[in-house]
């Protein structure tokens, strides 16, 4: 139904979770060129290969294990686009993984980790996950793993690695897992801000 909407200025829909629409007018229009829409998804090869038949570009949740892992599901992603005829001068693809940042790795790292830790096993009780151990945490910021918690030269090769290997024409930085204390969450804003991305950018344009 969003694909109708944001083509279509009047809508008839039929479907399985709210009431039918007929000959209904969507007011406000989105952009000239549309409402940019993406795909999230975690390791569900059918939703890759449904986003790659729509021609959609997805963002991938890393947030767990090796980022590494994920390879194949890039590849399918862009097989399936490829094979459904879109453009792949628009092809975009992005990734989604929980971030911390500080101007020291290790106390960053020592100082986060009660506090994400915390947050995994609330998620977790309703999942029925074990108890989050350190050993998990400390390979998630290896340079394998899933989070991106460190100082930033560090994660500025991190980053420029995932983009390297999966083509990434985006990276979601999420930072509030666990709700850190403001000032620290301000203070990691800050060096994404300021020392990460313009760092990954100068990187980018000089490649």
């Amino acid at each position: 139904m969003l694909l109708k909407l944001r083509s279509n200025p009047v809508i008839n829909w039929t479907g399985k979770f709210r009431k039918s629409l007929i000959n209904q007018e969507i007011f406000p229009r989105a952009t000239e060129n549309g409402l940019p829409i993406w795909i999230a998804v975690g390791g569900t090869t059918s939703s890759v290969i449904r986003a790659g038949r729509l021609g959609l570009p997805v963002m991938f949740a890393i947030i767990g294990g090796a980022w590494e892992q994920f390879k194949p599901l890039f590849e399918v992603y862009r097989q399936a686009y490829e094979d459904y005829g879109h453009d792949i001068s628009k092809f975009q693809v992005g990734v989604h993984m929980h971030s911390f940042f500080g101007d020291d790795s290790q106390s960053i790292a020592d100082s986060y980790y009660p506090i994400y830790a915390a947050q995994m096993n609330r998620i977790g009780a309703s999942r029925g996950w074990p108890p989050y151990q350190r050993t998990q945490y400390d390979f998630g910021r290896s340079s394998l793993g899933h989070l991106i918690v460190g100082a930033p030269e560090e994660m500025v090769d991190k980053i420029l690695k995932i983009k390297e290997t999966f083509g990434l024409t985006r990276f979601a930085a999420h930072m509030d897992v666990g709700s850190p204390a403001h000032k620290d969450m301000m203070k990691s804003i800050e060096i994404y801000g300021t020392k990460i991305a313009p760092k990954i950018r100068e990187a980018l344009n000089n490649a």
